[in-house]
């Protein structure tokens, strides 16, 4: 399988078959692995805040940031995020569950990639991304 790197355009190629990751996938990754910190893969980016995705306002999309976060935070943030409500880019109220797949893109983006894997190298929990057009 070809990994899509968020914002580069590059890519990695890997042996594997294409699974998206839900929002539930993610934190029980990050649940695993509690203290190591979270980055995309070759990026410096890490997990930021749920929710609507600009490509369809009713879908989820998870915020890359730069600031360095630890994957307890993250699951911790991303479990209370889905308790709330979620205004759409032009309208309308959403709310996400566990067993949503997600996009991974910058607030007010449409970029299409999601997480298709998660893997622990050198002490750092790595979120694998592909395109996933809409």
């Amino acid at each position: 399988m070809q990994y899509d790197i968020i914002g580069f355009g590059g890519s990695i190629s890997d042996e594997g078959s294409v699974e998206f990751f839900t929002i539930g996938d993610l934190i029980e990754a990050c649940e695993n692995h509690y203290q190591l910190p979270v980055i995309f893969l070759g990026t410096s980016l890490t997990v930021g805040n749920l929710g609507s995705w600009r490509g369809s306002y009713d879908l989820p999309s998870i915020e890359p940031i730069p600031a360095p976060r630890v994957a307890g935070d993250i699951a911790n943030s991303l479990r209370q995020q889905m308790t709330e409500t979620h205004y759409g880019w032009k309208g309308g109220e959403y709310r996400y569950y566990g067993d949503d797949e997600f996009y991974v893109a910058p607030s007010g983006n449409a970029d299409e990639y999601k997480v298709v894997k998660a893997a622990v190298e050198d002490g750092t929990l790595i979120l694998y991304t592909k395109l996933d057009p809409y």
